[in-house]
């Protein structure tokens, strides 16, 4: 008796079937929808807490112009982006307040100086002869009065206040000794293209913090 052997083909190819691709796009989609909100939230995240420095610093320097009696500023560098507090003084002055907070900041460490008769300490004076001409110089901090700089994803976009749209160079936020200032818009960013605007009243104490651009 002949017995023969039928080879039957396998009903499975080497492909995906239909249901497996739509599993795997049904996955897919669930990663993205669960994924992209919380990258997004990060980011926005990170162009709030920026944005509170800038907004810490303004509120701060419109507090120290009504406690000093002395016009404040936040001086922005726009296309570096960077920020630092400044006041009006003449150089004697800031001079003064710097070396004051020296030593304040070294305390018992004590400074540079040259013993009298009497065995007391004499500060030298290693500064040359101040102008007495008013001028805007950092404050006396070593963080507030030195350049704070933007993260590197993030960016100025530009200011908009009394003179118009300014996006490039220097410019001022200015405080006078009783905390007023010029209503502004203060627009930052992120390479997501996030954006985000400080709102500086010419008499409110705190600065309003919105997303979203200036000029929308």
């Amino acid at each position: 008796m002949n017995f023969s052997i039928r080879h039957t083909r396998s009903t499975s190819s080497g492909g995906f079937t239909l249901i497996e691709l739509m599993a795997v796009i049904a996955i897919m989609g669930m990663v993205f929808a669960i994924g992209i909100p919380r990258l997004s939230r990060s980011q926005l995240r990170g162009l709030r807490i920026e944005a509170e420095a800038i907004a810490g610093s303004l509120e701060f320097a419109r507090q120290r112009a009504i406690m000093t009696s002395v016009p404040h500023r936040v001086l922005i560098d726009l296309e570096e982006g960077g920020y630092r507090i400044e006041w009006l003084v003449t150089e004697g002055e800031a001079f003064a307040a710097i070396s004051e907070d020296q030593s304040q900041n070294d305390g018992s460490h004590g400074g540079a100086g040259e013993t009298t008769a009497s065995g007391s300490e004499q500060a030298i004076d290693f500064y040359p002869p101040t102008r007495n001409e008013r001028d805007y110089y950092p404050i006396p901090n070593r963080q507030l009065g030195a350049f704070t700089w933007l993260d590197g994803s993030r960016y100025f976009v530009g200011l908009e206040s009394a003179r118009g749209w300014i996006e490039g160079g220097d410019v001022q936020i200015s405080f006078d000794v009783d905390g007023t200032t010029e209503y502004s818009l203060l627009e930052i960013a992120d390479a997501e293209d996030n954006h985000l605007t400080l709102e500086i009243e010419p008499i409110l104490d705190r600065v309003r913090r919105r997303f979203g651009r200036a000029r929308s």
